[in-house]
């Protein structure tokens, strides 16, 4: 069954109870809670890391008292790039994404998500380079997430190693185990029609649905060239069983043209459901 989800992380800079209580106004029951760095953060990646159980009590504890579930920790990045040329910034990687795996799978998350790494060429990283170190730690991350019994996903994003749907491919077919977290937003700028896009899915695990327009600036719900009908179409044909996690940015532009983010979140979630249901 595909469930819908609300990112925590998409009203601006809010804690974790503030958000929690937006997203339950709003009318979801299920939740992807940010543990980035920035607005990004209700859950503070070191904190988590130095006392997974106590914050995932507290966590939990917020959750049960706005009647929400979670699906997908939404990390990205523990500052520094997963494919880091750096062996002691990727080890600290490393460490950081062990102990937020414990703190996800005691919170009760089903997933990690993070960024698959960009080519460093600033620091004579090649193309291959960056890729096979992303294989080589995202393969780690993988044993480690199953090992706490939750999935390990990364969102092929625009300016890194599997931004290209070709490129996504080969890393799903590189790390065994891993999933996407897709979100059209990231290829539909490099203008990939969604036809070509769906070759992602059979490695999709979650989805972030937001809409963009073909140069890549966020849009309203109806005003977009993301067909989220047909995506949904799609995914029910391959029989997709995960979640859809509404997650608009809130960002200076669409604020000074007057978004009211709250409002287009909510209009995103009816187009979501309305796909659902026919």
């Amino acid at each position: 069954m595909i469930r819908i989800a609300c990112a925590t992380f998409g009203f601006g800079e809010q804690t974790l109870e503030s958000s929690a209580k937006i997203v339950r106004d709003l009318g979801f029951d299920l939740v992807d809670v940010g543990a980035a760095w920035g607005k990004y953060d209700q859950v503070k990646p070191l904190a988590a890391v130095a006392d997974p159980a106590g914050q995932a009590d507290h966590l939990r504890r917020v959750m049960q008292e706005h009647r929400l579930g979670v699906s997908e920790l939404f990390v990205m990045t523990f500052g520094h790039n997963v494919n880091d040329p750096s062996v002691d910034k990727r080890a600290e990687t490393q460490r950081m994404f062990a102990g937020l795996a414990d703190f996800a799978a005691r919170a009760g998350f089903e997933s990690i998500m993070m960024l698959p790494g960009p080519v460093h060429e600033d620091q004579g990283q090649s193309p291959q380079e960056a890729f096979d170190l992303s294989v080589s730690e995202l393969s780690t991350m993988v044993r480690v997430a199953t090992d706490h019994g939750i999935g390990c996903n990364v969102e092929p994003n625009k300016g890194s190693i599997a931004g290209r749907v070709e490129d996504a491919i080969n890393l799903c077919e590189a790390v065994s185990g891993l999933g996407l977290t897709l979100d059209y937003a990231h290829q539909v700028p490099l203008g990939y029609s969604q036809e070509q896009i769906e070759r992602l899915h059979r490695y999709t695990k979650h989805l972030h649905a937001k809409q963009v327009t073909r140069d890549g600036t966020q849009a309203r719900p109806d005003e977009g060239d993301i067909d989220f009908a047909r995506i949904i179409g799609s995914l029910k044909a391959g029989g997709f069983d995960g979640v859809i996690c509404t997650e608009f940015m809130s960002r200076s532009e669409q604020l000074e043209a007057g978004w009211d983010f709250q409002k287009e979140t909510a209009r995103l979630r009816d187009v979501l459901v309305e796909a659902l249901s026919g």
